[in-house]
């Protein structure tokens, strides 16, 4: 029976509009942990590959994904795996996982660049489906322990399109095959790739090669309407001061950020951001229930943007981490995350249970004094006060004064935190009265302007005598572990300095000093120098400025090395040297500047000089001229003596 012709032309018809038709981008699939078990469909899709698997973990903890990708494995199909071993350190169960994909024969390779491999991705082959996101393979990060009151807020999305598919084989591609970044970890025969390279799809965003901080921030420079973000760390302040931008030029802003990296000490930069968000207005919450707010989410209503993937706010994740990230315009998705955050922004769930809370600024911790030490009596009429900040604090209001308790003498002073047990902070008084009695305290601040107020020590300052000459001031310069001090008796000058060296790029000692306008120069005798290093070294300076890198010209005499002249050229510079005549104190020194040129010589007498060396060395009209002295022991001060010194 044939056909009737009206029908075979439809037939025709319909084959035609088909053929000119624009291909489907594929079906995507986003999953909520808060309230869903996201794990059962990346299981079916592992035991549903019959092509080939190529999985991407910064960690992995949940033995289930281990367990089914061994089975398809020892099933005959093809698995590569990309890790990074340097998580094993701080997520536990991620090595046994490793040693068991590795005792199972499968083909490993590793991060050996100085950035992670922070991917959390999964390729099937065989269903043209990639699964990526900000879910680690732990065993909360995909289902929750109770839906809305005990999960790991994240994103995890599951999708054909064949431009996403494609992108993740490429560059999974490009890392297997990669000899600088990666190097084989186990099992590894060939390096060849196996897919295609196609080209990339615009609206993926591939770290290190690609920049995550630049291209986020541009968007945010864009938008005019409104932007909602989940961040789980902040610590790169391109994010923080677009988004203020963002803020002060009108643009809607909520933030929901997580309360455990608020007070992280190894990432104790996310509340010096989190908290400078909120001083500046930024609508804040942070999770009210018992898990995690580990989402990298940005929404830009004004653009119908959806970016969101696996890089924080850091400048790791920026471009030296291996991440990945989508800036998608698909409708769907834009909607589906605009449902999830303000469900979780204003509660709203099912379960009527609290998803998230206000954010509120914490304290710092209280400021706890080293030196000068309480009751004590100090060497120099200029101190420097040094304390431990703590973690939290970055601003400082200083108190000193004769009166207790002492006025305020500056406010604000923005010196940051503390980030170890002796990571002191300092700061230099001015100059101070000879044979007084002073008070200091100190209040820690944070950005969001929270304060902790510490004790009031005292110090008594040297008797008149002892002070420098009224035209000299001194101070310690650099990361000085002990405060140095300078002081006159007769014509006897004595200066004392801890610091690990005046070398390299950053210097650290105790200066005596005066200014010079124009050209000059300065001779003295080093009469003696303590060994507490053979390298301990004291001499005559002229310095650009008291900045630890500032241009410098140092002639030396060591406890034990002899004397050399030391110079900086510019600021920032490493340090060069002109080894100088063997010696050792009693020696005479003397520098010499005329226009740039600065000349360095040494002397046994006073009378006839060998000049060292000489530096063509930028600095100001005006310098500073004058003693100085490193202990090179940074936890003890050098003592030196100075005699005729003169100009």
């Amino acid at each position: 029976m044939s056909m009737p012709v009206t029908s075979r032309l439809r037939l025709v018809v319909l084959a035609t509009i088909l053929l000119i038709a624009p291909a489907a981008r594929g079906a995507d699939t986003l999953c909520d942990p808060s309230n869903t078990n996201c794990r059962t469909q990346l299981l079916t899709l592992i035991q549903n590959e019959r092509v080939g698997i190529d999985v991407g973990f910064w960690f992995m903890q949940d033995s289930r994904y281990m367990t089914e990708i061994i089975r398809r494995w020892q099933a005959g199909v093809p698995v590569r795996i990309l890790l990074d071993p340097r998580a094993n350190a701080d997520y536990a169960g991620n090595a046994e996982v490793i040693a068991g994909f590795k005792t199972a024969g499968i083909p490993l390779r590793r991060r050996t660049a100085s950035g992670i491999l922070h991917w959390k991705t999964m390729i099937f082959a065989g269903q043209n489906t990639v699964e990526f996101g900000s879910a680690n393979y732990s065993p909360d990060a995909f289902v929750p322990a109770t839906p809305y009151t005990n999960y790991v807020s994240e994103t995890v999305i599951y999708t054909d399109d064949p431009d996403v598919v494609h992108s993740f084989k490429t560059k999974f591609d490009d890392a297997w095959t990669d000899n600088l970044a990666f190097a084989d970890y186990a099992n590894v025969v060939a390096r060849s790739r196996l897919y295609p390279t196609y080209v990339l799809d615009p609206e993926l965003n591939f770290p290190p090669l690609q920049n995550y901080a630049t291209r986020a921030v541009a968007a945010y420079n864009k938008e005019a309407v409104k932007i909602d973000a989940i961040m789980f760390r902040i610590t790169d302040e391109r994010h923080t001061n677009a988004i203020i931008a963002a803020r002060n030029r009108g643009v809607a802003v909520r933030l929901i950020v997580d309360a455990s990296e608020y007070r992280n000490p190894k990432y104790l930069w996310d509340a010096y951001n989190v908290d400078r968000l909120y001083a500046a207005g930024i609508k804040l919450r942070w999770q009210g229930h018992a898990g995690l707010n580990h989402e990298k989410l940005v929404l830009l209503y004004g653009q119908a943007l959806s970016i969101f993937g696996s890089s924080n706010w850091t400048t790791a994740s920026a471009n030296s981490q291996v991440e990945h990230n989508y800036f998608t315009v698909k409708p769907a998705i834009f909607h589906w995350f605009t449902l999830q955050f303000n469900r979780m922004w204003s509660n709203t769930n099912t379960a009527r249970a609290a998803e998230t809370a206000a954010f509120a600024p914490l304290p710092p911790d209280v400021p706890k004094y080293h030196l000068p030490a309480s009751n004590g009596s100090i060497t120099s009429l200029t101190p420097t006060l040094m304390w431990w900040g703590g973690f939290w604090a970055h601003n400082y209001d200083i108190y000193l004064g004769t009166s207790s308790p002492p006025p305020l003498l500056a406010a604000n002073v923005h010196l940051g935190p503390s980030d170890g047990a002796t990571a002191y902070v300092k700061y230099t008084a001015p100059k101070l009265l000879p044979g007084t009695t002073y008070y200091w305290r100190i209040v820690s601040k944070t950005m969001a302007n929270q304060a902790a107020t510490g004790s009031t020590w005292s110090f008594t300052t040297p008797a008149a005598g002892a002070s420098l000459p009224a035209a000299w001031d001194d101070a310690d310069v650099g990361a000085t572990g002990v405060a140095g001090s300078a002081s006159i008796s007769g014509s006897v000058y004595s200066v004392s300095g801890s610091g690990a060296d005046v070398w390299g790029t950053a210097d650290a000692f105790h200066y005596a000093y005066q200014p010079l306008t124009g050209d000059g120069q300065i001779i003295a005798r080093v009469a003696s120098i303590e060994n507490v290093d053979s390298w301990s070294k004291a001499g005559v300076m002229i310095r650009g400025s008291l900045a630890s890198n500032a241009p410098f010209a140092f002639m030396i005499v060591s406890a034990a090395k002899g004397t050399a002249f030391q110079y900086r050229t510019r600021a920032g510079a490493a340090a060069a040297a002109i080894d100088g005549t063997t010696s050792a104190a009693p020696a005479w020194v003397s520098l010499v500047r005329r226009g740039t040129t600065i000349t360095a010589s040494q002397s046994a007498t006073g009378t006839s000089w060998t000049t060292i060396g000489a530096a063509t060395i930028s600095m100001g009209t005006t310098v500073q001229i004058g003693l100085a002295v490193s202990s090179h022991v940074n936890s003890q001060v050098c003592t030196a003596r100075f005699d005729h010194v003169g100009r």
